[in-house]
């Protein structure tokens, strides 16, 4: 079962709605807030709850919404519901310092994405500054490398790319660097710029950056009749067609690319330690689990188990109660439609393992039920 967004009316004037993600019945975040929805307020101020179970009962619910994602990053919980409207929020939740005694208090604002977008912090940023060195690796093939200032810069070997962050003997981002005619005598062997760029697209954070314009490639003089612009336009479009997740960027100069690749590492440094502190600051009462779409299709799977008449129906198998009741493997798949096998086998005997589905027969011959549905086995 995913997780689901419960509103209650707890009856207390002051915090009159209690507010809850839940999993399995298992709460991993509540708060008791001011209103059910900030509206034009732009945020809400909340309390964190700590109802037991056994009064929760006395409270009225008042809607009942599955949670598309819910995650933290830093001191925000970003939560989007399965609805059209009011769908996205954040939970900001701060840790203020007494003024007259040593310690600190909580505060949880609830915020929806219209504020999130009118809010101007006065930082203008969101990754915070840190005071660390970082470490840059250089690869050794690199003769005229670029400046770092204020990195500690250290020489070896990268399994791929020319530069790299390193964190605690981890690459935290790499970076691939072309000059204008680098990247043309590459342009005869596309094949080996291709697995380089593989290489360089299996580990994270990951950039192209050259020292050129993107229209130095398509200018007669430049080019100086090595190739014609019409194919280094060919060339570059399958770069990034074939490698969509790398990001090429075009620098026009060595400082210019220099500077770009610095600050990306600085970036991505403050990122790194800034979601590592996020990890080790317990924000809610219990762990957050990060809610992917595996727990969706779970829900998408239940419902077609449910509707097991109406699948049988559409694809004129037997109807339910017949001795080939159930919904095949093979059924399942093609009405869910756009869900690979891997993925429905291992979701299939994860749910079979909580107890929730059920299965009978083996091979082709398999047929899958709710537990509740499962038809009982005749007796020889």
């Amino acid at each position: 079962m995913g997780l689901v967004w419960i509103v209650q009316k707890t009856g207390n004037p002051r915090f009159p709605i209690r507010i809850a993600i839940e999993q399995e019945g298992r709460t991993l975040f509540a708060v008791r807030a001011q209103d059910a929805w900030p509206g034009q307020k732009g945020n809400v101020f909340c309390i964190r709850d700590g109802t037991p179970p056994d009064e929760r009962d006395l409270f009225e619910t008042v809607e009942r919404i599955p949670v598309i994602s819910f995650d933290r990053f830093g001191k925000s919980l970003r939560i989007t519901l399965d609805r059209p409207l009011k769908k996205r929020c954040e939970f900001l939740i701060l840790q203020k310092a007494y003024k007259n005694r040593p310690g600190s208090y909580e505060q949880i604002f609830f915020k929806t994405q219209t504020a999130q977008r009118e809010h101007r912090s006065r930082s203008r940023l969101s990754l915070r500054p840190v005071k660390t060195s970082f470490t840059v690796v250089v690869d050794t093939a690199e003769k005229y490398p670029w400046k770092f200032p204020k990195a500690q810069i250290e020489k070896r070997k990268l399994p791929a790319g020319d530069y790299a962050l390193i964190h605690e003997d981890t690459i935290l981002a790499v970076v691939e660097r072309k000059t204008f005619q680098n990247l043309l005598t590459d342009f005869s062997r596309i094949a080996m710029l291709h697995q380089v760029l593989r290489d360089l697209e299996t580990l994270p954070h990951a950039a192209l950056v050259i020292e050129a314009d993107y229209g130095d490639f398509l200018n007669p003089e430049r080019l100086e009749h090595s190739y014609k612009p019409a194919h280094c336009y060919r060339v570059l479009s399958e770069l990034q067609a074939m490698h969509p997740h790398l990001p090429i960027i075009f620098a026009r100069t060595r400082k210019e690319a220099n500077l770009w690749t610095y600050g990306f590492f600085r970036a991505v440094y403050r990122k790194s330690l800034q979601e590592l502190a996020s990890q080790e600051t317990e924000l809610t009462a219990e762990p957050v689990v990060p809610y992917v779409a595996e727990l969706r299709l779970e829900q998408r799977i239940l419902t077609a188990l449910r509707d097991n008449e109406a699948v049988t129906a559409t694809t004129n198998s037997s109807p339910v109660g017949s001795a080939a009741s159930g919904v095949s493997f093979t059924t399942l798949h093609e009405v869910l439609g756009d869900v690979d096998e891997t993925s429905l086998k291992r979701i299939l005997q994860r749910l079979k393992k909580q107890g929730r589905i059920e299965s009978m027969g083996r091979g082709n011959a398999r047929r899958w039920f709710l537990t509740t549905e499962k038809p009982a086995e005749t007796s020889e």
